[in-house]
This record gives C-alpha cells, sequence and structure tokens, in this order.
C-alpha cells in the first residue's frame, strides 16, 4: 500500500501535481471523508486543488489502479463500494497470504523500521480522530509489509488491503471500542516481531484479521438493511 503522506509533506514543491492529487484523493478515500460510493468529477476536484484536470485524471486512474476508485462507465468516477460478499472473500485471502508475509518480515524487518512502526503506534494510541487513526493504521501496515522483503507477495496483498481500509473508519466509528482493542493487537504484533517470535506474529496476524473481519461483516449488513428499510 503507497505510504500515507503526513498532510505537510502534500505542499512539497517538489512533488508532482499528480502525485499531490493522488495523496490527497487517498487520503480522503482512507479516511472515510469521501465514502463509498461517492461520485467524483474531475473538473469539480480540480477546481477544489487548485489544478488542472490532467493531474486529477491521471491521479484518478492511480487510484483506481489500486482498488481504490471505480471508472463506471456510466457514473464516471465512483469510491468502491465493498459487498459483504467482496469483504468476506478479500479476509479469506488475506488469511492465508498475510502469515506468510509477517513470517517474512519477523525475520527481515530493520531496526530502523521497528522504530518507525513504534512510532506511528505511538501515534495511533493517542489519536482521537478516526479517519486520522484510519490513516495511520494503514501506515503502520505498510511499513511493516516493505518490511518483509517479498515485493510480489507485497504488490499482491496491496489492493487486498487498500480494499479493506475503505470501510476501517466507518466500522470503528459505529464501534469505537474496537480502536482500543486493535491497538492492543497491533503493539502485540509488533512485540512479536521485536522478539523475532514467527509463530506468535502470525498467531496475532490471522486473530487481528478475524476480529476485524467479523465488525466489517456487522457494520455491512447493517448498512444493507437500512438502505432496503428506505
Amino acid at each position: 500500500m503507497p505510504r500515507i503522506l503526513p498532510a505537510a509533506l502534500l505542499t512539497d514543491p517538489y512533488r508532482t501535481a499528480q502525485a499531490v492529487v493522488a495523496d490527497r484523493l487517498r487520503r480522503a478515500v482512507l479516511s472515510g471523508q469521501m465514502p463509498p460510493g461517492s461520485r467524483l468529477l474531475q473538473a469539480v476536484v480540480a477546481a477544489e486543488m487548485r489544478t488542472s484536470t490532467t493531474p486529477v485524471r491521471e491521479a484518478m486512474r492511480e487510484l483506481a489502479g489500486e482498488g481504490l476508485l471505480d471508472l463506471d462507465p456510466h457514473r464516471g468516477v465512483v469510491v468502491h463500494q465493498p459487498s459483504v460478499g467482496e469483504l468476506q472473500e478479500i479476509y479469506r485471502i488475506r488469511s492465508l497470504l498475510e502469515p506468510v508475509a509477517i513470517a517474512a518480515t519477523v525475520e527481515n524487518i530493520t531496526p530502523e523500521q521497528l522504530l518507525l512502526a513504534e512510532q506511528v503506534l505511538d501515534l495511533m494510541e493517542r489519536q482521537t480522530d478516526i479517519a486520522e487513526w484510519a490513516l495511520l493504521n494503514a501506515t503502520y501496515h505498510s511499513i511493516l509489509a516493505e518490511a518483509s522483503g517479498l515485493p510480489i507477495l507485497t504488490s499482491m496483498l496491496e489492493k487486498l488491503r487498500n480494499l479493506s481500509t475503505l470501510y476501517i473508519a466507518a466500522f470503528v466509528e459505529s464501534h469505537p471500542d474496537r480502536i482500543q482493542e486493535a491497538n492492543k493487537e497491533h503493539r502485540a504484533l509488533l512485540e512479536a516481531c521485536k522478539a523475532r517470535d514467527v509463530g506468535r506474529a502470525q498467531e496475532l496476524e490471522v486473530a487481528h484479521l478475524e476480529h476485524t473481519l467479523v465488525i466489517g461483516e456487522a457494520h455491512l449488513a447493517a448498512r444493507t438493511d437500512a438502505a432496503v428499510r428506505s
């Protein structure tokens, strides 16, 4: 998953307009500011970001490749909206691949990467804004993924994590206790990485996925029921 940059870096004059637009859109989508199903108009986004439509169009294509946006021939560009079935499929695949990735992470992670992950986790544990917590969560998992040293597997998991992150901000808002529980799980996983305990890290990773899936299923089911009743 592309690293979610701090807001201050989005104004870096040395970064291209496309990169800046892509980062801003990515943050808006992953934080829940642009919820699933939202329609994005190139002209409107360009006006809001004070740029031309060319970098906006290319940034939208970039995010579509990451699975965050859908290029619908009838509705245009829409924030991807996961279903319960898709969510279950995502986590079924992740439960098979993530243990392989975390095992490699435990074996290959450097002291610098451990420190960076811990700094992000420290911020997560102090964060009260759900949207910002969701972005930090994405960054935390990105750091661990990069530490695996398995670029092909990391690439395969990248889109699955993107799709997973789409609804995290939404469902933790309705389950605020989940943030504290998730932080504890993240802390335990980091400690397992520090201890180079592959078995423990794999066990924690699978349990973390299972807990998140259960809450995600409940949230999507409730949202579907509400839509039907309306």
